[in-house]
């Protein structure tokens, strides 16, 4: 299992190419420069309008309702998105999982060839006998790491890593106009 975690963790850090989160106790980070909040995702040849509107276009087709979810924008420069993901995450639990639930806000910032994309918020819970429990507080990932900092939960950090991957990574694709062709 661990050889498969390892293989997988490897194929999916080539696949988005640096543009990656990494979750420390601190936050969401960009794997390259733990000081950054974001990364940036560079398109070549695209410029800050184009890239704008791709993302709107991408929104629009994730989402049911784009209007709901798009909480902020600026034409050509800015998007903000809230968005929930239902057992978005997971930790392991006895012979388990337990399934986390997610709610987060992503700020898209646009210039020619590249895009900002940074989560500003995240709150990841779990209803239990009607009781939410919080597993983030703005600028720290507690339920992650313990209260000395140590990872507590090694697999909620790396769902938690794979899930805002392969979110960017979807993005990437749709700023890059990469769509499966709907021969239909």
């Amino acid at each position: 299992m661990k050889k498969f975690v390892v293989i997988f963790s490897l194929f999916f850090s080539i696949t988005v190419s640096g543009q990656k989160l990494v979750a420390t106790a601190s936050g969401l980070r960009d794997s390259s420069n733990i000081e950054k909040t974001f990364v940036v995702i560079n398109v070549e040849g695209k410029t800050a309008k184009e890239l704008y509107e791709n993302a709107v276009k991408y929104i629009n087709k994730a989402y049911r309702s784009a209007d709901d979810v798009i909480k902020g924008k600026t034409e050509g420069e800015y998007l903000k998105f809230i968005t929930t993901a239902p057992d978005f995450a997971y930790y392991k639990f006895g012979f388990g999982k337990v399934f986390i639930d997610g709610k987060y806000t992503v700020e898209l910032t646009f210039r020619d060839g590249k895009v900002k994309y940074e989560v500003i918020e995240l709150l990841m819970f779990k209803l239990t006998d009607g009781f939410m429990n919080n597993y983030f507080f703005k600028d720290n990932l507690m339920g992650v790491f313990n209260s000395r900092l140590k990872l507590a939960k090694p697999e909620l950090k790396t769902s938690l890593e794979f899930y805002f991957n392969h979110e960017i990574k979807s993005l990437t694709d749709a700023l890059n106009e990469k769509h499966k062709n709907d021969n239909w």
